[in-house]
């Protein structure tokens, strides 16, 4: 009979290998980072039609929308994150709310999911991949203006449209608007029309897609 020599320290090495070997296979998982709010870009955003909101896939990750908003007593809301038409009477999973030429979001005075939204000058829908990391604000208290409604980041200021008084008609401004929705996901949007092919006012075609999360986290 052949008989291998016992050698203490070459199985003790052995052993203490084979130990380490499937500690990190069992804990490996483990100290896998797990995404944050907003950081599974991985997630597929597929819009489904509602009764005053339409979508068209454009192949390309962005999507074209219009929202029925010509009731001036109901508000349409949206919840970006699913492409859903909600209630926007209550305040529940809705991220954009529609009402005539006013847009709300629920964050603010408006609501209490926390939506930010950020203007982001001197860019193309196209060319925005990722979304900046500050300048977020929210809807705030009306102010000394005109009027007695809520300063909505899409109406406040300047406002997403010019009034041509001529006409008596709204153009949408060239600006684009990066929003982050109530689940931390961040959302390029651009109003490209207030009036249907028949030039019915309040049919809004949205113009949005999904982006990145700012460099280095959420603001």
């Amino acid at each position: 009979m052949f008989l291998i020599p016992f050698r203490p320290g070459f199985l003790g090495r052995a052993c203490a290998a084979l130990l380490l070997a499937s500690l990190g296979t069992a804990c490996g998982d483990d100290l896998q980072p797990t995404p944050g709010p907003g950081e599974d870009d991985d997630t597929v955003v597929t819009p489904q039609d509602g009764a005053n909101l339409k979508h068209h896939d454009n192949g390309d990750g962005s999507f074209t929308s219009v929202v029925d908003a010509t009731d001036g007593t109901a508000w349409v809301g949206m919840d970006l994150d699913t492409g859903k038409q909600v209630s926007a009477t209550e305040d529940a999973a809705w991220d954009l709310a529609f009402q005539r030429y006013t847009v709300k979001t629920r964050g603010g005075v408006s609501g209490t999911g926390g939506v930010q939204v950020v203007i982001v000058p001197g860019t193309t829908f196209t060319a925005l991949t990722q979304a900046p990391a500050s300048g977020y604000v929210t809807d705030v208290a009306d102010g000394p203006d005109t009027g007695d409604s809520p300063d909505t980041v899409f109406n406040a200021g300047d406002g997403w449209y010019i009034y041509e008084l001529q006409f008596h008609t709204l153009t949408p401004r060239q600006q684009l608007y990066v929003v982050r929705s109530d689940s931390g996901t961040y959302f390029k949007v651009e109003i490209q029309s207030y009036y249907d092919a028949a030039g019915t006012p309040a049919m809004m075609k949205l113009l949005w897609a999904k982006v990145a999360a700012p460099a280095g986290g959420q603001p």
